[in-house]
């Protein structure tokens, strides 16, 4: 698969729904969409250049510095001026597309939208709306409705393309992860960690969504431990969600100095094996739902720790962000063929989570690095033990 027919056969699945849903046209606005649509790297480029279906700047907004417009027949790139040349030329070259280039003092998404689909139109849908945008909308005859979820949904199957790069991904991350916690020393600094995570992912395109360094007794308290300036004495949990091309790939892995305590060693292992059941019970054309409740809840209750599911979300689908849903006893929907995963579960000082992807053979773990230790029973990562004190 080249990337003119991952293209296509993305655009199809919004037409799809386009006509499913009555609508005249699809507004995408966010970057996951965004990133999603636009297919990865140009064919033939290298995965680890750093350009391919980039459309933010500001690096913490929702939103790109474009949207796609898409109707039955054409896909239209709306930008500014600004930005035309390097979108073109470095993230979404030799796509058919039409473009809409505004000046960027006279900026107006919703007038190019109007304008760049065909006929009369009274029904839009998008994948991020707020008040004054359905109220611009409405100003020009047109009803725009806010269908994120049902959006979200048409990413859930990757497709063989999405897959290689996405492989790519986790396997490169999780490299860079045995990399920066093997440099890690009794003293380091977790902001340490962090500085060198990000210089060493960036290099080949990565950014760091997420900034979990988490050490000593502050891993008995913190889930989300966020980096700080403290110093890691003795033990530390390191989190990435690596993200490029929009897809994300989400691991945790601890380390200790010295020998690992049996005290936490079994914890860690009950959650490693914990980890695997849930892994393996996610598997096309299973409820959500039933996942949760079936394996998740009982499976904590079997390693003596039956409320812990409570104290910590437990992870979900993934791909294009760093949860599409976070599973509940309530979450509505399927596993899909081909989706990727990433469930969480943790105990107080301990957490197990890798990214797989629900194929036809079982569940494909690609954030993986064979110089990590692993447990033989399931296969999981282990606690890496770095020297002595």
């Amino acid at each position: 698969m080249d990337r003119a027919r991952e293209f296509r056969a993305k655009h199809g699945r919004v037409v799809g729904f386009l006509e499913q849903a009555g609508l005249d046209g699809i507004l995408l606005r966010t970057r996951s969409n965004l990133s999603w649509l636009g297919s990865g790297p140009a064919d033939g480029a290298s995965l680890d250049a750093v350009q391919g279906s980039r459309s933010e700047i500001w690096h913490q907004s929702d939103t790109g510095v474009m949207a796609f417009v898409v109707s039955r027949e054409r896909v239209t790139l709306v930008t500014e001026n600004i930005e035309l040349p390097r979108l073109l030329r470095d993230e979404f070259p030799d796509l058919d597309l039409d473009v809409v280039a505004q000046p960027w003092h006279e900026s107006d998404v919703v007038r190019a939208t109007v304008d760049s689909l065909p006929g009369p139109h009274k029904l839009i849908g998008t994948d991020l709306a707020d008040a004054p945008l359905v109220q611009a909308f409405q100003n020009h005859g047109v009803s725009l409705v806010d269908l994120r979820d049902q959006i979200t949904e048409l990413r859930a199957s990757l497709l063989p393309r999405e897959l290689e790069r996405y492989r790519w991904l986790g396997a490169t991350a999780s490299v860079v992860m045995t990399e920066v916690c093997r440099e890690i020393r009794p003293g380091t600094p977790e902001s340490a960690v962090v500085a060198d995570a990000h210089r060493r992912l960036r290099k080949v395109g990565i950014a760091q969504e997420v900034d979990i360094v988490c050490a000593d007794d502050r891993l008995w308290q913190d889930r989300h431990g966020l980096y700080s300036d403290r110093r890691i004495e003795r033990v530390a949990m390191v989190v990435f969600c690596a993200h490029k091309w929009g897809l994300v790939a989400n691991l945790t892995r601890m380390i200790h100095f010295g020998p690992v305590p049996d005290s936490l060693a079994d914890r860690h292992r009950a959650i490693a094996n914990l980890d695997r059941r849930i892994m393996d019970a996610t598997t096309p054309g299973v409820a959500l739902a039933d996942i949760f409740t079936g394996t998740l809840i009982p499976g904590y209750a079997d390693i003596g720790e039956p409320d812990a599911w409570r104290d910590h979300h437990q992870g979900g689908s993934t791909g294009y962000s760093g949860r599409d849903q976070r599973v509940t006893p309530m979450t509505e929907g399927t596993v899909q063929i081909n989706q990727a995963f990433a469930w969480n579960p943790s105990l107080p000082g301990a957490k197990s989570e890798d990214t797989f992807v629900t194929t036809e053979r079982g569940a494909e773990v690609l954030t993986l690095d064979d110089a990590w230790p692993r447990y033989e029973e399931s296969g999981r990562p282990a606690i890496l033990s770095l020297g002595t004190r």
